[in-house]
């Protein structure tokens, strides 16, 4: 129950941070990246083709990705 709880203030924080910025989007694409699942890799790599053609579709709203602490580094950097 004490990661739910770290989890929902993680994404209240961030979401927090990005509504309040200047020049940003009314809106924002928000994906969450976690470890411990047999397809991990997989879906890193489906985030990061959705971030690749949200990108390339000039989609008017911010590009979010909430990643875990387990979530290896080199992936984080590569989003």
């Amino acid at each position: 129950m004490g990661e739910r709880r770290l989890l929902s203030c993680l994404i209240f924080l961030v979401l927090n941070i990005v509504c309040e910025g200047k020049g940003m989007h009314r809106n924002a694409y928000a994906t969450m990246m976690y470890m411990g699942t047999p397809r991990d890799y997989e879906f890193y790599i489906a985030t990061r083709v959705m971030l690749r053609s949200l990108v390339k579709l000039k989609a008017n709203a911010d590009l979010v990705v909430i990643a875990s602490m387990d979530v290896p580094d080199q992936w984080v950097q590569a989003l």
